[in-house]
């Protein structure tokens, strides 16, 4: 014989889907989460090491004339 399924889910099927639907997108929400806090962790990073590389480079700069006061 053959077994006749009803044209709709029943409701507890429909609430499964929903909840396995939303724990889906939360999940990928989540992980767009860590994807945006790591750009910009490494933007962050990229200006800091600019900055750095920056006043390096003007204290390079400046302490020939340090050194020439020191020795005089």
């Amino acid at each position: 014989m053959k077994k006749r399924f009803p044209a709709e889910p029943d409701l507890q099927s429909q609430l499964e889907s929903l909840l396995d639907q939303v724990w889906r997108s939360e999940a990928e929400w989540r992980l767009w989460d860590r994807v945006d806090a790591f750009v910009m962790m490494e933007s962050l990073r990229a200006k800091r090491a600019e900055r750095l590389a920056r006043n390096a480079t003007r204290q390079a700069a400046a302490s020939p004339d340090e050194a020439s006061e020191n020795a005089a």
